[in-house]
């Protein structure tokens, strides 16, 4: 059974909210992240000291890598050294998937320090340059820059947490197992046993505010030269670069034009930040869990198994719960939760998060065995039955809006379906206007003209107006 950390120690989330404080989901990381430009306006007592502590660090690190004159002598093994940054367990924040790449491995902080001394070289050493880093370096992200900062400031977050539990009465425990942490008196995450790090919301973005720097056209909109290459690539080269090949454009530029990374420097210092709108949620990251809970309570759903269910009997359940959603997403307003409060349309995440929201409630009121595990709650989810992992549904929601419903229908859910096993399959497909009427006949078709496909469950998810508001 998923729960939130004020669920599991049992007090009103609303003085989390009232205080600042991020109330995570144990289990499932929220896709937020430590924005190092917010950590400059921090209001939190434990944090306001925390951007100049990530400076000082960054200053030492650039004052070791002025003295590099070879690879691979004392001072570049230094600042490979202080380059280390392990994912910091305990935040629940970031993606808890690996193929993100957590923490920062041997190759990646290689190929980092060599750039890095190439920007110094060009005349650039500045520390907020680290903030900057994930714009021209590839394979570095929002995830491993949050996981970067975290470590640099964690004795910060860990008085942060205890001062928390103190005022809220949440009891502290001591000796739980985290390399990062240490043996501090920190709060238990009954799903991990691992300490629980709390972040306050004033540092938290879905992007950090550096990633819009990140874009080519605005690098290059503040130098002429650059301005006639890029309009050279607008020819076509432009839209088929990865990002990759963006980055390495950008790493370029900036080692040929230092005075572009010294204005993107300084631009970024002048940018007002804010932090997440966690009211009107607009990826969908904090608002799933509640109303998924609450809605399930208000449209009960029995659901039953046998002592010993077949792969059928699980598969109807899973069934049953897929078209409960449906209903929800069609005559219960659920489908606004797809949607930003300006209508346009959020992330296909979002709706995976309140399919995944709303299944795990009707397991968890029915006290079923069968139990829907996900990857961070993306992805295809995965209904397993716990007395026996042969016996598996997989469940992959998909929008219509998304460029690759015919891939995943044709190959993605059958390759989980074969990785598991074997595993009975539904691709759930919720229709949010976003496809071509040309695009939907061709998926359509090849539905039609599969041999044995996952099954296919249909969803509108365009918002209606409600009865009462109709009628006037």
């Amino acid at each position: 059974m998923i729960q939130t950390f004020s669920d599991y120690y049992k007090i009103d989330s609303k003085k989390l909210t009232d205080i600042g404080t991020l109330d995570p989901v144990l289990g499932i990381d929220t896709r937020l992240f430590i924005d190092p430009r917010l950590l400059a306006y921090a209001k939190t007592p434990e944090l306001t000291s925390s951007h100049q502590k990530l400076l000082t660090y960054f200053e030492d690190i650039l004052r070791v890598v002025r003295q590099i004159k070879n690879e691979n002598d004392l001072f570049w093994k230094t600042a490979d050294r202080k380059l280390k940054f392990p994912e910091v367990n305990g935040l629940c924040i970031g993606y808890a998937d690996d193929s993100y790449g957590r923490g920062m491995g041997d190759r990646l902080r290689h190929d980092l320090l060599k750039n890095i001394r190439s920007v110094v070289d060009a005349g650039i050493d500045d520390p907020v340059l680290f903030e900057l880093v994930g714009i021209f370096q590839e394979n570095i992200g929002p995830d491993r820059i949050s996981d970067m900062v975290a470590k640099i400031i964690i004795d910060d977050l860990i008085l942060y947490t205890q001062r928390i539990c103190k005022e809220l009465g949440i009891p502290l425990k001591s000796g739980l197992v985290s390399q990062q942490v240490g043996k501090k008196m920190l709060p238990e995450n009954p799903v991990t046993k691992k300490p629980i790090i709390l972040v306050p919301q004033e540092i938290l973005n879905d992007l950090p505010m550096a990633a819009k720097y990140g874009d080519i056209a605005v690098v290059a909109g503040l130098n002429q030269e650059l301005r006639d290459t890029l309009n050279v690539m607008i020819g076509g080269a432009l839209s088929k670069m990865t990002t990759t090949e963006k980055k390495q454009w950008m790493r370029k530029t900036f080692i040929n034009y230092p005075d572009i990374l010294q204005n993107v420097i300084d631009r970024y210092l002048k940018d007002s930040p804010s932090h997440y709108d966690y009211a009107s949620d607009p990826t969908g990251e904090v608002s799933w869990f509640p109303v998924s809970r609450e809605i399930t309570k208000a449209s009960p759903l029995e659901l039953s198994l046998p002592k010993e269910p077949s792969i059928d009997d699980i598969e109807g359940v899973v069934v049953k719960i897929c078209e409960q959603f449906r209903n929800l997403i069609e005559n219960n307003q659920l489908a606004k939760l797809l949607y930003n409060s300006d209508g346009t349309r959020k992330h296909e995440s979002a709706a995976q998060l309140v399919f995944f929201g709303i299944a795990s409630s009707y397991c968890a009121v029915n006290d079923l065995d069968i139990t829907p595990e996900a990857n961070s709650g993306r992805g295809p989810v995965d209904f397993k039955f716990s007395k026996g992992f042969s016996k598996r549904v997989l469940v992959e929601v998909k929008l219509t809006s998304n460029q690759q419903l015919s891939h995943g229908y044709a190959s993605q859910l059958p390759i989980y379906q074969k990785a598991e096993g074997g595993a009975r399959g539904v691709y759930l497909v919720i229709d949010n206007g976003g496809a071509s009427k040309k695009r939907m006949e061709s998926f359509r078709e090849l539905i039609k003209n599969s041999g044995e496909p996952p099954r296919v469950m249909w969803v509108d998810g365009v918002p209606r107006e409600s009865a009462s508001r109709a009628d006037h």
